[in-house]
Formats: C-alpha cells, sequence, structure tokens
C-alpha cells in the first residue's frame, strides 16, 4: 500500500473541516434566531407604546359616535402603525442576520484554530 503524504488531505481532515462548517452554521443559525426573538420583543413593547395613538383614536370615535368620524382619522392612524410595525420587523431581521454573520464567521475562526492547535 502507499503511505499518503503528510500535505495530502484525507477524508478524515474533510469530514473534520464539514463537522466544523456546520457547527458554525447552527450556532450562527441559533445566534440569529435568539437575536431575532429579543429584537421582536423589544419591538413589541415599542410597537404597543406607538400604537397608543391609535386605541385612543378608536376610543374617541366610539365616545363620540357618528359626529366623531370625521374628526378621527383612524384610517391614517392605522397605517401609520403598519408602517412602523414594517419597519421594526426590518430592523429586527438586519440585527439577526449581522448577529448571525457574525457568529458564524467568529465560530468558524475559533474552531479552525482549535484544530489547527490540536494538530499540532
Amino acid at each position: 500500500m502507499a503511505q499518503q503524504m503528510t500535505g495530502e488531505p484525507t477524508l478524515n481532515s474533510y469530514r473534520a473541516w464539514l463537522r466544523r462548517v456546520a457547527l458554525s452554521l447552527i450556532l450562527a443559525i441559533a445566534a440569529g434566531l435568539l437575536t431575532l426573538i429579543i429584537a421582536r420583543g423589544i419591538s413589541g413593547a415599542w410597537l404597543f407604546i406607538e400604537h397608543q395613538e391609535l386605541v385612543r383614536a378608536a376610543a374617541a370615535t366610539l365616545r363620540n359616535g357618528i359626529e366623531g368620524l370625521p374628526a378621527a382619522d383612524l384610517r391614517a392612524a392605522r397605517l401609520r402603525a403598519e408602517q412602523s410595525a414594517v419597519v421594526h420587523m426590518r430592523i429586527g431581521m438586519a440585527v439577526a442576520f449581522v448577529v448571525a454573520a457574525l457568529t458564524a464567521a467568529g465560530s468558524y475562526l475559533w474552531l479552525e484554530q482549535r484544530a489547527a492547535r490540536s494538530a499540532r
């Protein structure tokens, strides 16, 4: 049998590399999901505060009856609330993506460094 040269990659080294890549991606997905959940919680509280305008306008309309409808601009308040929710969702997704990307890169570099140390 021919012996393999030390510089030649083996099937085991490829599998070890794939395990490190997979672990990095799993960590990145977990960090991204956790960040998204936290961001949605924070933005949910913020949206609750912002939606108080819509609740006040609806309450005023109900108190004033038909005469109060022209004075209350419920449609505009609802549209502002929906736009605000979309902006908050986009911000949360962007933050989660950035955290996931940084986690993927950082964990991959850390795992590669550990693998290089253990190979010595």
